[in-house]
């Protein structure tokens, strides 16, 4: 841990507010947040360009790159360009200037779960659109966070499906809010382009295309990113959800996202602990690093428990001892 937290993450927000601090944390880390798009979505656009018209291919072959370009994006492009956006608010949120070669290989390394999850969740939205439109909004907005919940500890794309549907619940109308404005924010710059270059592909229109979708995609996956924090910290303060024991159900039987405490390892599951920073229970004065995306086992990464780290596991401690003390004789 290196010291205090760069800006608040994990707390509850609304809409304009989670914008405003995607805004805030974007103009802070432009590069970073550029670079990590960008490395995904140019070499992206360079191959698309093999399946448009005038291109080395044509006919069923050139049907057959597309199809294969189209399956790429929602497979490889949006979950890697999402898990590597989390991964920097994460550090941002223990604290730690974002390091890209780091971020980069906690992204690829979660890719074995963010991909699959990804793909299937837009599956299943596209054919809920098909269907009546309205069950392709609902799948939307439940499975919203579904890249942030698989790269920060999901063990499976079933339970980052399962963590995205637990957080999601009972804020629908939340989360369609900032999803609606963030649809609004990217759409300006791709409508000006389309009015200034029309449908035709040249070097400039490829240019700019390129580069508002690396801007586009970076903002929204920030956006996505804070909106994920935004959730666990409300379900973290429901009582009626955050009172539940360990692996809780919904109502329709999906699984509920854990609720152990942030520094205190002993309260999670190994599948379950979210990657960061924890007390370490036999030194409490020093902390240990849980990795996500990776096998379950602590790093060897230590570092000294801040003061205020200190006084709230203490705290903590204090309280969960009170808790299990037996009533005193009426």
């Amino acid at each position: 841990m290196d010291g205090q937290p760069i800006m608040e993450v994990e707390r509850p927000r609304s809409a304009f507010e989670l914008i405003g601090a995607t805004f805030s944390l974007y103009r802070r880390y432009s590069w970073l947040f550029l670079t990590l798009a960008g490395v995904v979505v140019v070499p992206y656009s360079a191959l698309s360009l093999l399946g448009e018209p005038g291109g080395p291919f044509e006919g069923a072959i050139r049907v057959i790159i597309q199809q294969a370009l189209g399956i790429a994006d929602f497979a490889l492009v949006l979950p890697l360009i999402s898990a590597l956006h989390v991964y920097a608010v994460e550090d941002v949120r223990q604290g730690r200037e974002p390091d890209l070669a780091s971020v980069a290989r906690r992204g690829i390394a979660s890719l074995r779960v963010v991909s699959p999850a990804v793909f299937l969740s837009w599956l299943g939205i596209f054919l809920g659109t098909l269907a009546l439109i309205v069950p392709g909004v609902i799948l939307a907005v439940r499975w919203a966070v579904v890249a942030q919940a698989g790269a920060l500890g999901a063990p499976s794309w079933r339970k980052a499906l399962d963590r995205s549907a637990g957080l999601t619940e009972r804020n629908g109308a939340h989360v369609f809010g900032l999803v609606a404005l963030v649809f609004l924010i990217t759409a300006i710059p791709l409508g000006v382009r389309l009015v200034v270059f029309g449908h035709a592909t040249t070097v400039g229109s490829f240019i700019v295309d390129t580069g508002l979708s690396v801007i586009v995609t970076s903002f929204a996956a920030l956006a996505t990113a804070f909106l994920y924090y935004d959730l666990l910290a409300r379900f973290r303060t429901d009582p009626a959800r955050s009172s539940t024991p360990r692996e809780p159900r919904s109502s329709s039987g999906r699984v509920i996202p854990p609720t152990g405490h942030p520094l205190d390892p002993a309260s999670w599951s190994d599948e379950d602990r979210p990657a960061g920073w924890y007390i370490d229970p036999v030194e409490p004065i020093r902390m240990r690093y849980w990795p996500a995306g990776h096998k379950p086992q602590w790093s060897k990464r230590r570092a000294r428990t801040p003061n205020a780290t200190w006084e709230e596991w203490t705290a903590y401690r204090r309280q969960a001892k009170a808790d299990d003390r037996p009533e005193e004789p009426v």
